[in-house]
């Protein structure tokens, strides 16, 4: 479980940019500046400055961050409980550690920026710079206790051995906190409980937000069950505008509750239940039961640590904390020494007290490519070729085997299709012996077989694709009929240049009714593809045009395909009319009507 906190620590200024690269930010902020808006910014920045100069001590949102960190300070040791701590800006990242190693000199601190990475060294009692996959390493290992982040950090860094993540400040993408707390928040995280503390100023506009707003819509029973949040639905304009008094907290909390309300009640919609996750689980067990995969983690090593040809080029199996590796020696390409495994654990953590890099046995590494195509530049013997055959309908898609010569019981020649790991236990191949085309020929059906049985369902793929293009052509041309009968009736005259805004306004109106009659509908078309529709009309069943009931919500779907229409045309909103609108929709719907019989 995620819980959220929001600690008020006095203004801050409130930025525009996010980025962490500093020639982004300065490009972003220098962007249309005058040389006289630099000179001003430059004198007040200057008495800025010196006014920040005679500030005692570390400011409260430092204090505050201490605050929390020693109460997270394991007994009477100089450790402390695992913690991120995010800021979006490097300059800030510094302060931060320059504070912290200044008031907690044992605190075992790293950083993780795009500028690189560091950690704190008891022994020496200093930062070392490292490489930022060595950070990662040690702070699962447990040799770092805290860890100060920019959003560099924030995608692709697994770091579940912590329960906590501070916002040290706040950035109002809400996708990028999201992607902050995921580092922790993850599979792997032995935690029941994980924490995110947001800390802000007291009496700036995120600290009256934050507080306020959270306890509101906590009030109002819109935070609660399996949905919870981690940043508040406020758009970054509206903190803009309501610190320029353009808008009153009142219609900031409105807009809020409204889209929190909508949130979850789309989320509600679609919640499973538990005991339909626990059906689909429990299918996907039984379906990946069934599959046979050619190679996993385990076969790959088993034929790694078994390889004479490796041993013979000096390649070495070891061991460190039960966890199996491989010294890797004599390969072309890879660098003697290198480590590989499939232990998870080795290649996220690292081998304690050894800088070098752990590589993951398999595909895409480039260790364990280099190894494949050192392995595959020996020849094959005789008694074994190379089979494959192109799956139709799946352009540039093949399935591979191997066919050999083998030796079966009572040493009787056998002819043997290798598809997988475990085609290959317990084969005695026939070095001596030598494959024949008819031999080959006859595989290569097996295979296309076997292949087909397995490729079948994915072949589906472009048939349902087809259909679902086409449930959507259809309901475009349903929306553009609609709306081309209803606009002339609600226009204030019959005529096509009457005003297209007040006559599109009367058709929403349409919508509030259950169910609305249109004239003139594509029978002929709704009566083929009426599976394809998205609700249920009632059709005459004799001609091609007719009229058609159709629910309230398929009008106003039809009206805002008729705005969107109008706002793609280069027309003042004030000369647009309702025959041009309906000219562009009509030509929409020909081009839709010959798409669906196209693919008919």
């Amino acid at each position: 479980m995620t819980s959220c906190a929001t600690i008020p620590g006095s203004v801050e200024l409130i930025l525009d940019y996010e980025e962490e690269d500093d020639a982004t930010a300065v490009e972003a902020l220098l962007k249309g500046r005058s040389v006289a808006d630099l000179e001003w910014e430059k004198r007040r920045i200057t008495d800025i400055l010196h006014e920040m100069e005679s500030l005692p001590g570390d400011s409260s949102k430092m204090r505050e961050l201490l605050r929390i960190l020693d109460r997270r300070r394991i007994g009477p040791t100089n450790r402390f409980e695992q913690t991120v701590v995010f800021t979006r800006f490097y300059d800030t990242l510094v302060d931060i550690v320059n504070r912290l190693r200044h008031s907690r000199q044992d605190m075992r601190l790293g950083t993780y920026s795009g500028q690189g990475a560091s950690w704190y060294d008891p022994d020496s009692n200093r930062m070392v710079e490292v490489d930022r996959e060595e950070v990662k390493e040690r702070f699962l290992r447990g040799e770092i206790d805290i860890l100060i982040c920019t959003d560099a950090a924030a995608e692709g860094l697994n770091l579940q051995t912590a329960n906590m993540l501070i916002n040290f400040d706040l950035g109002w993408n809400p996708m990028k906190i999201e992607q902050r707390i995921g580092r922790i928040d993850r599979i792997g995280q032995k935690y029941e409980h994980v924490y995110v503390v947001n800390i802000c100023y007291a009496g700036s506009e995120e600290e009256m937000v934050y507080r306020r707003l959270l306890d509101r819509l906590t009030q109002a029973n819109l935070i609660v069950g399996t949905q919870q949040i981690s940043l508040l639905p406020v758009e970054p304009d509206e903190f803009r505008q309501l610190a320029e008094g353009l808008m009153t907290y009142e219609e900031l909390e409105k807009r809020s509750i409204e889209r929190l309300t909508q949130q979850n009640n789309q989320a509600a919609r679609m919640e499973m239940r538990p005991e339909e996750l626990f059906e689909i689980y429990q299918r996907l067990s039984e379906t990946s039961e069934s599959l046979n995969i050619p190679v996993d983690l385990q076969a790959i090593w088993n034929t790694l640590a078994g390889s004479a040809t490796l041993r013979s080029a000096g390649c070495v199996v070891r061991e460190v904390g039960g966890e199996a590796y491989m010294e890797v020696h004599g390969i072309p390409g890879v660098p003697d020494g290198t480590v590989l495994t499939i232990s998870r654990k080795l290649y996220e953590e690292g081998l304690t007290d050894d800088e070098r890099r752990v590589h993951f046995a398999s595909y895409g590494d480039p260790v364990f490519e280099a190894l494949l195509a050192y392995i595959g530049s020996w020849e094959l013997p005789s008694c074994a070729r190379k089979v494959s055959v192109d799956i139709e309908g799946m352009p540039r898609v093949s399935v591979v085997g191997f066919a050999a010569v083998c030796r079966g019981p009572g040493d009787v020649r056998e002819i043997r299709l290798i598809r997988s790991w475990r085609d290959l236990q317990n084969i005695s191949l026939a070095e001596e012996e030598t494959l024949r085309d008819s031999e080959l020929d006859l595989l290569r059906k097996q295979l296309a077989a076997s292949a087909w049985e397995e490729f079948e369902p994915y072949l589906a793929v472009k048939r349902i694709e087809r259909e679902n293009l086409r449930a959507a052509w259809v309901q475009e041309l349903l929306n553009s009929w609609i709306v081309c009968e209803l606009l002339p009736m609600k226009s204030e005259s019959d005529s096509q240049e009457a005003p297209f805004w007040p006559a599109l306004r009367a058709v929403e109106q349409l919508a509030e009714r259950n169910r609305v009659l249109v004239s003139n509908g594509p029978l002929d078309i709704l009566q083929r593809f009426r599976q394809h529709l998205a609700y249920e009309c009632t059709l005459p069943t004799i001609g091609d045009r007719g009229p058609v009931h159709v629910p309230g919500f398929a009008v106003k779907a039809a009206a805002e395909a008729a705005q969107r229409a109008a706002e793609s045309m280069k027309t003042r909103r004030s000369e647009m009319v309702v025959g041009s609108v309906v000219a562009r929709l009509r030509r929409e719907a020909q081009e839709r009507r010959r798409r669906i019989e196209s693919e008919s």
